[in-house]
């Protein structure tokens, strides 16, 4: 499973030192203070469609691209912006595998990270942080994320291409 989720921007070391185990252990780079902020308030998972996801039942796949579709040419993704988790080669990989990838419409997002010693910084533009249960994220609303256009076009296009070469 996969989707629009990256994690926190590049935090900075607080000078703090120690503030917490995974500091600790493993330098600033690792320290699990930092809290977000997010731009949406988050219900929680509708119960009975996670029953029905986890029974088998298919997710929904979006009619069409956003606007800011991974899969579009030129996108952050596809282009090496920072902030954006993967880039062109992960998404095809992903469409060549059946793995999924999610859209992050109607998704929460860390709009800012704060440190308890009064630190906050910008979340990062292409971070999106929904709940995930049984491997499917979920929106705000607490609906299923919809499986991405872009992906199920790409992904029916190489499905298409291996069709051609095996007849």
């Amino acid at each position: 499973m996969s989707c629009h989720l990256d994690q926190a921007p590049d935090l900075p070391d607080t000078g703090v030192g120690g503030c917490c185990w995974g500091e600790i252990v493993g330098g600033p780079d690792r320290c699990t203070c930092w809290e977000p902020t997010y731009d949406l308030e988050q219900a929680d998972p509708d119960p009975e469609l996670v029953r029905w996801l986890a029974a088998g039942v298919q997710p929904v796949t979006r009619e069409r691209m956003c606007g800011d579709c991974a899969y579009r040419p030129g996108s952050p993704e596809r282009s090496g912006v920072e902030g954006y988790a993967g880039d062109a080669e992960l998404l095809e990989r992903l469409a060549a595998a059946g793995d999924r990838f999610w859209c992050h419409q109607g998704c929460r997002q860390p709009v800012a990270w704060t440190h308890p010693v009064g630190i906050t910084i910008p979340g990062g533009p292409g971070a999106y942080a929904p709940p995930v249960v049984a491997g499917v994220p979920y929106r705000a609303d607490g609906t299923p994320a919809e499986v991405c256009a872009g992906w199920a076009a790409r992904r029916r296009a190489l499905e298409a291409a291996r069709g051609r070469r095996a007849g």
